[in-house]
Formats: C-alpha cells, sequence, structure tokens
C-alpha cells in the first residue's frame, strides 16, 4: 500500500503544528483555550484614567478599557483561567 501526502494536506499539517509550537511557547494549552469560563466577583485595584486593573484568583492581573467603575468597587469578571483577557464584566 503505497501512501502520499497532498501538497494540501501537507500544507495542513505544517499549519496545525505550527499552532501547537506556539501555544507551547506562550505556557498555554490548548486546553485552556477551550475550557469553560470561570464568573468570579473582584475588587478594582487601580484605576488609571479610563483603565482599571482587576485581579482573580488566579492571580493573573486582568484590564478593563473605558471602565465605568471606581476604585474598590466590586465586580463580576468572566475569565478564563490563566488567560488575561476578560470575556465580559458587570457590577
Amino acid at each position: 500500500m503505497d501512501f502520499e501526502l497532498s501538497p494540501k494536506m501537507l500544507a495542513i499539517l505544517f499549519i496545525i503544528a505550527g499552532i501547537v509550537v506556539v501555544f507551547m511557547l506562550m505556557g498555554g494549552s490548548l486546553t485552556q483555550l477551550l475550557s469553560a469560563s470561570i464568573q468570579e466577583t473582584v475588587r478594582v485595584q487601580i484605576k488609571q484614567g479610563d483603565t482599571c486593573v482587576v485581579e482573580a484568583s488566579d492571580n493573573v492581573p486582568r484590564s478593563i478599557d473605558n471602565c465605568p467603575y471606581q476604585l474598590g468597587d466590586n465586580v463580576t469578571i468572566n475569565y478564563k483561567q490563566g488567560i488575561p483577557a476578560i470575556e465580559s464584566h458587570r457590577q
């Protein structure tokens, strides 16, 4: 049985391998990216201009641009473990 990869299949394999390498170099994993969101109530720790900084229980600082909250306000955020982006926030 003779098995030969077409150029299209070879390109797809290289793209997938490249994505895996990038995630490995960033210290993350695909499971983190695909994991369920966590919802947590946190306190606004820093407010500079219109940017607020909060820190969830995973000790990753996260920023909220165009922040309507004040220093010390409690805010409910949705995020993924270990990833600094906030998916959503509300007071």
